[in-house]
């Protein structure tokens, strides 16, 4: 096998190790909320916590490669990641819990350096790359949304074995990384730095946080995250409301990550094609378009909205990948940059919906919301005319 070929299949399960294990945990929650006697607000911990430590383990990633080698620490986290997985199915709120965590920690690691292992790769295989990890982050929901309920009917497993059998991918992840690892210009370009070197990345990351061009790097990312995990809380909502059933709303909400899978591969590959000008300006408009249907047509015209969404996602998260991986000037730096990047992503992404959630119940009516949404993602086409021209 090919290191090409070894390379776009250890990024394709590394994106999708960083959104199943989570993503997979709410068409389980009836049935945990049943099994468990907990109530709401417990549950929500367990998608909340791993966004808390994302912005916790962000900006230590890259003193961990630095410190211990990018291909080990990259390995480390993969192996943690699988070990939480067994873990939070060990019966017990308190198995639970830690495993939680420690899964929300490694993912948030892997997450930073997954950028800084593109910029180290060839200059002929990143877009490649770049769209195989953009592609994933969508392929994962979708697996995890489509396919849960199903392996847990198939199975005949209950909840614990159910988020277990996910492993398996984390796992194959773990399996191909070790092998891709091994390649020598990878082994070369992952080595532990020494000293004097770790006090030069100290100062690289003193100046990335104060470099104007990476907060917009990270804007334009956020506002993908913001966009995705607020369509995804609360279109259904405002399809029910709007008189839809449940069913349908949320079968609707799902093809966004479906139709955002192409569009992500696709997109890295237009940027480096002499596209790069015009698509992340007008990667926003998409999303933009959805929102102006859904405020005109509301429920009736649910498919053209889920599909212009699901477009607007899709190429945003490969514009906003590719454009941090080009932005680095080294690995170590496009770890800085990422760490950033993932912060104000997650950050971002946390207080989405809960806005959105705020403006439905003050308004008793989703327009004002999404409203809202739209002249954020106004903002995030303007914040591209910039990133663009980097």
């Amino acid at each position: 096998m090919s290191t090409g070929i070894v390379a776009i299949a250890a990024v394709l399960l590394i994106g999708l190790t960083l959104r199943i294990p989570t993503i997979s945990l709410a068409p389980l929650v009836p049935t945990m909320k049943e099994n468990t006697g907990h109530g709401e607000t417990f549950l929500s911990l367990l998608t909340s916590i791993p966004l808390v430590l994302t912005l916790l383990a962000a900006p230590i990633a890259p003193a961990m490669a630095n410190r211990w080698g990018r291909s080990r620490t990259v390995s480390l986290a993969l192996v943690a990641i699988v070990g939480s997985m067994a873990l939070r199915s060990v019966p017990g709120d308190f198995p639970l819990l830690i495993g939680t965590g420690l899964l929300g920690f490694s993912i948030a690691i892997v997450t930073v350096l997954v950028p800084s292992i593109i910029n180290a790769e060839r200059a002929e295989v990143r877009s490649r790359l770049t769209g195989t990890y953009s592609m994933s982050l969508s392929l994962g929901p979708a697996l995890a949304l489509g396919l849960t309920i199903p392996i847990r009917e198939i199975t005949g497993l209950g909840w614990r074995g159910t988020l277990l059998t996910w492993a398996l991918c984390s796992a194959a992840a773990l399996a191909l990384w070790l092998v891709y690892a091994r390649t020598p210009h990878v082994r070369a370009a992952s080595q532990p730095r020494n000293r004097s070197a770790m006090t030069g990345s100290e100062h690289r990351a003193k100046a990335v946080l104060s470099d104007v061009n990476v907060w917009l790097l990270a804007l334009f990312l956020g506002v993908t995250s913001l966009t995705f995990y607020t369509t995804s809380a609360w279109l259904p909502a405002v399809f029910v409301m709007d008189g839809m059933s449940a069913q349908a709303a949320g079968g609707y909400t799902s093809l966004i990550s479906i139709v955002a899978i192409p569009f992500g591969l696709i997109a890295p590959i237009a940027l480096r094609s002499g596209f790069s000008r015009f698509i992340a300006p007008l990667a926003p408009v998409f999303s933009l378009l959805g929102l102006i249907l859904l405020l005109s047509l509301g429920s009736t015209g649910a498919l053209p909205v889920t599909i212009l969404l699901g477009v607007g996602q899709g190429v945003c998260l490969g514009a906003s990948y590719d454009q941090i991986v080009k932005f680095g000037r080294s690995p170590a730096h496009t770890a800085s940059v990422s760490a950033v990047t993932s912060a104000v992503g997650v950050a971002l992404a946390a207080i989405g919906p809960l806005a959105f959630g705020f403006g439905l119940e003050t308004a008793a009516s989703p327009v004002i919301p999404v409203i809202g949404l739209a002249i954020i993602v106004v903002t995030q086409s303007l914040v591209g005319r910039r990133t663009s021209r980097m």
